[in-house]
């Protein structure tokens, strides 16, 4: 295959990856939707019809997923919201093989075989919605790359320093836990490629500018928290900060984690396809390791332990990756899915193990993957067409909700038996912040990586999102203008039309307005 027919079939599986985004309106991602209401309020603070400054500020001081807001705020200049948010996620989709290649590349494997990350795009933690975490994916590649390539270098730095020092802050600057895995490799890295300490140490540098502002960040939020007087709230959601001494970590019983791999990696889709793509990845990077898991010539990285690793550092890193979502906690304070977050890196590099070049006769290996991406990617097109269907009339209820007020969403039914299994429904009702402003009563804002705060006293009680039978009236309801309840009330919920007016229905959804409230049209009301 030539040069030029592999790029054409690069750009075509790469712009394959990224097409289901735009196959609906409403993208069957989790956390999504309060993503997005944030990105608006951030984007909009100083709108007085949007409401916003009435009930958040700007938190000052370091937070991690500017990575994530920032290229929002930069693209909400230009395009709508939705717009701005698809093109961050296809952005992503392109991102991610491309980089992985570039790790791949940088050490010593064939970037080819970054074809086994097609397949990955349309992952678990995609449909969670994990908007932050996601655009660390690919910058977490691209440092990857660079550290090995810095550990390896033996000419002078020229760029490369300041290059890997950008890129280490990316990283932490879009997601903390990626960093993490980050530093661990690159500590790896620098370890199987030890020349002495003082080596060692001009290595290191690099990656002081991120520790940095890794302090800055930590060390108020959990070293010590928060002081009396910070601006920072302990908000109704979770215990976000505490000390790092009680960070109350939940551990899994190890066969459920085994047991649950597979899941993790691609059991997103209600009718099984995820797990029949899985499958499939799984016989064709066996298949792979059978025909390229040895070097097509010897090579000479040195001897003993610290010999073969060096010779095998991809391995190493996914290993690492594999190691961390094996034994580390699915929960501490204020992070939730923690473990399991670390395996869709180990997937991802787990083609280091292919040593041989993707050439001659391996080349089928190569197009049978592209092949099943294609298939992964027009059946994710497919679920996104149909949560449509399922979502169907939503926007025109957000269309009859007056900008800038405040809603609350009581999720009884949170979407589980539609074309994704994952509870896609439950932050649905932050729709209404993304398109008409205001506030939800359940919010990530004073989270300790999010750059948006409450202001004092201007959060309004809730019950817990998992929870909408804890709803009281006397104790929640007159904070709030709309209601948007999904599937059939049970508790206090149950009686909102003692206190509310129904406005309309739809797609399971009905949207109550507060009797007493301000009268429709009016706008904004002071609080």
């Amino acid at each position: 295959m030539s040069a030029r027919t592999e790029r054409g079939v690069a750009c075509l599986l790469l712009l394959a990856g990224a097409a289901p985004f735009w196959a609906g309106r409403f993208l069957p991602f989790l956390d999504l939707p309060q993503h997005l209401g944030l990105a608006n309020a951030i984007g909009h603070l100083s709108d007085p019809a949007a409401g916003f400054s009435r009930y958040y500020a700007l938190h000052r001081g370091v937070d991690p997923y500017w990575g994530y807001y920032a290229p929002m705020w930069l693209l909400t200049r230009v395009l709508p919201l939705e717009a701005a948010s698809r093109v961050v996620f296809s952005a992503w989709a392109v991102a991610v093989p491309v980089s992985v290649g570039f790790a791949l590349r940088s050490l010593g494997r064939d970037w080819r075989w970054a074809v086994f990350s097609l397949p990955l795009v349309w992952n678990t933690d995609l449909f969670f919605g994990f908007a932050p975490f996601l655009v660390s994916m690919p910058l977490f590649f691209a440092a990857v790359g660079l550290a090995a390539r810095d550990a390896e270098a033996e000419g002078p730095a020229g760029r490369r320093p300041l290059l890997l020092g950008g890129a280490a802050a990316a990283v932490f600057l879009a997601h903390v836990q990626t960093y993490l895995l980050f530093l661990l490799c690159a500590a790896a890295l620098v370890a199987v490629g030890w020349r002495g300490a003082r080596w060692a140490l001009s290595r290191s540098v690099p990656y002081l500018p991120s520790l940095a502002l890794f302090a800055a960040w930590f060390l108020p939020n959990f070293a010590f928290g928060p002081s009396p007087g910070s601006p920072l709230p302990h908000t109704a959601n979770y215990r976000s900060f505490g000390s790092i001494l009680d960070l109350g970590a939940v551990f899994e019983p190890k066969a459920a984690v085994v047991a649950r791999l597979p899941e993790r990696l691609f059991g997103t889709y209600g009718d099984g396809s995820g797990e029949a793509t899985g499958i499939g990845w799984a016989l064709l990077l066996g298949l792979a390791l059978l025909l390229a898991g040895w070097p097509d010539r010897p090579r000479a990285d040195g001897v003993g332990v610290r010999g073969s690793l060096r010779a095998r550092r991809g391995e190493m890193l996914s290993l690492l990756a594999l190691a961390c979502y094996l034994f580390l906690p699915i929960q501490i304070a204020g992070q939730w899915y923690l473990g399991p977050r670390y395996l869709v890196f180990a997937a991802l590099l787990a083609p280091a193990w292919l040593a041989a070049r993707a050439a001659g006769w391996r080349v089928a290996v190569l197009l049978a993957a592209g092949a099943l991406s294609l298939a992964a990617d027009a059946n994710a097109a497919r679920k996104v067409a149909a949560f449509q269907r399922q979502v169907r009339g939503f926007d025109g209820l957000v269309e009859r909700m007056d900008p800038g007020l405040r809603v609350l969403g009581l999720v009884f039914d949170r979407g589980e038996r539609g074309p994704v299994r994952q509870p896609v429904l439950l932050h649905f009702a932050a729709y209404y912040q993304a398109l008409r402003g205001g506030d939800v009563g359940f919010s990530f804002a004073g989270l300790p990586s999010v750059p948006l705060v409450y202001r004092a006293g201007a959060q309004a009680p809730h019950p817990g999102e998992w929870a909408p039978q804890d709803f009281r009236w006397s104790e929640m309801g007159p904070s709030y203008d709309y209601f948007l309840v999904h599937g059939e009330a049970v508790g206090e919920a149950a009686s909102l039309g003692e206190h509310a007016d129904v406005v309309a229905e739809a797609a399971g959804w009905t949207l109550w307005r507060r009797r007493d409230g301000p009268a429709p049209g009016s706008g904004p009301r002071a609080r």
